[in-house]
């Protein structure tokens, strides 16, 4: 009984070492796959045969089999590649994909995968090689980011025009400049203004059109200086043209303190009919800074009327053009920006992670993909680099995770423990042969 025990002894670890020859063999094959985690082979004895002895009870080991094959989840080298698309993850979690075939078929699900060798579709899905859409949360026209899980989709190529609305200037007004009496000439602008300035606004349809605007000096005092201003735009331009070649479409006063900063800005009713089937009457909304008033600014950042040379400091103006998108941006939050023709970046979407509790309990799925399991418990998902989700570097691939020193020093171990298993097999044989040959 002992002897033949042994015959079967020795089976368990020839069939334990193939198995984790395969393993390496597995680890080895795989090692130039992107975003490919090692397995490791775990063993464990059998039950051992309890029989009596001199001295008691005593137990014979029985062999070992395969307990378990691990997955090792550890940080994989990152690989500069001259594609956008191509992904890394630098830290914990998954890329989350849906596969539309399964979901045709009534196997909906979502798996979970590393490799970020990515594309987008004919459809402007972004997805794998083979199809699987990545999973994150769509932007709206203004950038602000869904909060439903989705198929990350770039759906247009364009962004439509903006007319301005609202036109930031800050200027710097020479609080020397002579008092200017005369009234105010809109055929003769210059002549009745001590500083002008320009900058560009957009109509509803997305055409620029130059807009100037003339600063007069009306009155000084040891409470301040007060500034008129008048905006016009080219007679040719609007459908109501004045007389001249400038048409005036609002007017206002900025006041300054006697330390020269902004006090007080007043507006009049601003509206301007630009042509060629343009939207009429759009408003224009001017900003000279925060003023030190109502608007309880600290004089930063705002126009000024002090000692110095009038000049245009900034300006700005939130209208544009029609924009085709001409570059994307994957920024290490996961955030998809597109960047437009007419210079507008617009954010068009943010790619999920999800971690695990436990991710060694991810069951694999073939083409480097996980899917979750009970004992791996709920994906957590959410945006790169918040909680324990790792960050995203673009155009960075994640290499495999093996270590080939290591696993060829664990094949040549290997394969001593299947020569020795083969050998403890052989010599019960010979054992086996003797008590045969007592007969003899």
């Amino acid at each position: 009984m002992g002897v033949s025990q042994a015959l079967y002894t020795g089976v368990t670890g020839l069939s334990v070492n193939a198995d984790g020859m395969s393993v390496i063999a597995n680890n080895i094959a795989n090692a130039n796959t992107k975003g490919f985690k090692r397995d490791r082979a775990e063993f464990e004895d059998l039950l051992s045969l309890s029989m009596s002895s001199g001295s008691g009870p005593a137990q014979i080991g029985r062999g070992s089999r395969l307990a378990d094959v691990k997955t090792m989840h550890t940080q994989g080298g990152l690989t500069v590649t001259d594609n956008l698309t191509d992904i890394a993850i630098q830290g914990d979690g998954f890329f989350i994909l849906s596969d539309p075939q399964a979901e045709a078929q009534e196997t909906a699900g979502k798996f979970y995968t590393r490799v970020g060798a990515l594309q987008f579709d004919k459809d402007g899905y972004f997805a794998t090689s083979f199809g699987a859409r990545v999973q994150g949360y769509m932007a709206d026209n203004e950038g602000a980011l869904s909060s439903r899980l989705g198929d990350v989709r770039i759906e247009t190529n364009n962004i439509p025009p903006k007319p301005t609305d609202t036109l930031r200037l800050n200027v710097q007004l020479d609080s020397r400049s002579d008092l200017i009496t005369d009234d105010w000439n809109p055929v003769d602008p210059v002549k009745t203004s001590n500083f002008n300035s320009s900058i560009t606004v957009f109509d509803s349809h997305g055409r620029a059109h130059q807009t100037s605007i003339f600063f007069r000096k009306i009155s000084a005092s040891e409470d301040g200086v007060e500034w008129e201003w008048h905006a016009m735009v080219d007679n040719k331009e609007v459908t109501d043209p004045d007389d001249g070649e400038l048409k005036e479409f609002a007017n206002g006063v900025a006041k300054f303190d006697k330390n020269g900063l902004l006090l007080e800005e007043i507006t009049n009713e601003s509206s301007v009919n630009f042509n060629n089937g343009a939207f009429p009457e759009q408003v224009i909304n001017f900003d000279f800074g925060q003023n030190i008033g109502e608007e309880e600014g600290k004089g930063i950042n705002a126009s000024t009327s002090i000692a110095g040379k009038s000049v245009t400091v900034f300006h700005q103006q939130d209208g544009y053009e029609a924009g085709q998108l001409k570059s994307l941006n994957i920024g290490l939050d996961g955030m998809v920006t597109g960047i437009f023709t007419n210079g507008i970046e617009r954010r068009l979407g943010g790619i999920a992670l999800a971690t695990f509790s436990n991710q060694d309990a991810l069951q694999k799925a073939g083409k480097n993909m996980f899917y979750s399991s009970i004992d791996s418990g709920p994906p957590n998902i959410g945006l790169p680099a918040t909680g324990t989700r790792g960050s995203l570097y673009a155009s960075s691939l994640e290499e495999s995770n093996v270590d080939l020193a290591r696993e060829f020093v664990k094949m040549i171990t290997t394969q001593r423990l299947f020569q020795a298993n083969s050998r403890s097999i052989t010599t019960t044989d010979t054992m086996i042969e003797e008590v045969i040959n007592l007969k003899r």
